[in-house]
């Protein structure tokens, strides 16, 4: 007979399990938060769980960022334009999908993205790359961003991810990471829009877009 593993319960009997050790108080935060690391399910549903115990956190002692939560919580509440997130192997470590706007060259592209918190969070800025090769003159060829300089504790992931999808439509040539780029974007527009088509089409549609589990992302 096969080996089978805790990971390979059915969701429902997990979140049973979780759920009455909750409610009579028999877990603690720290290990629930070392339980989410087991696999996508136990994840999901503690995420969930956390969602609705936000008591819970406060003796964490650390493995857990409150605001990381609530940023998470209010995401899926209000999600921005054409973008949505879930957790990857904890609460700091996100991974999204945002749609190009049809009315940039990036129309019909999925682009994935890899969002890390810091445990230092709100206080150091999250480190966001595009896992999808993107033409543009404000990401560069490793798909990473520069938040650094405009980030301050106030700012939400949301926002951030707002202010990314707003530079499809408008990038800022004065302020590129890809100088090439940059100068093409603005010396010779018809070119930049042909290529960033071209590379939506090749690297963000039709493989991408298949390769995607999209019932996670619902």
């Amino acid at each position: 007979m096969a080996q089978r593993s805790w990971s390979d319960l059915p969701r429902d009997l997990i979140d049973r399990i979780f759920r009455r050790h909750l409610n009579i108080r028999r877990i603690d935060p720290k290990d629930l938060a070392r339980c989410s690391l087991v696999c996508t399910t136990w994840r999901r549903v503690i995420a969930d769980i956390w969602g609705k115990n936000l008591s819970l956190l406060s003796s964490a002692s650390g493995l857990i960022n409150k605001r990381v939560l609530a940023e998470y919580q209010n995401f899926q509440r209000d999600p921005p334009e054409g973008c949505r997130v879930r957790i990857v192997d904890s609460l700091f470590h996100w991974e999204g999908i945002m749609i190009g706007p049809q009315s940039s060259p990036y129309a019909g592209g999925v682009f994935l993205l890899d969002i890390h918190f810091s445990d230092q969070h709100p206080f150091k800025a999250p480190k966001v790359t595009f896992q999808t090769k993107v033409y543009h003159p404000n990401i560069d060829q490793q798909g990473r961003l520069c938040l650094e300089t405009s980030w301050c504790p106030a700012t939400t992931i949301s926002h951030v991810l707002l202010v990314i999808y707003a530079r499809f439509n408008d990038p800022d040539p004065d302020d590129p990471i890809d100088f090439e780029i940059a100068n093409i974007y603005k010396t010779q527009r018809i070119q930049f829009e042909e290529k960033a088509r071209a590379w939506t089409k090749t690297f963000a549609t039709a493989s991408q877009i298949s390769a995607i589990d999209w019932t996670d992302w619902s």
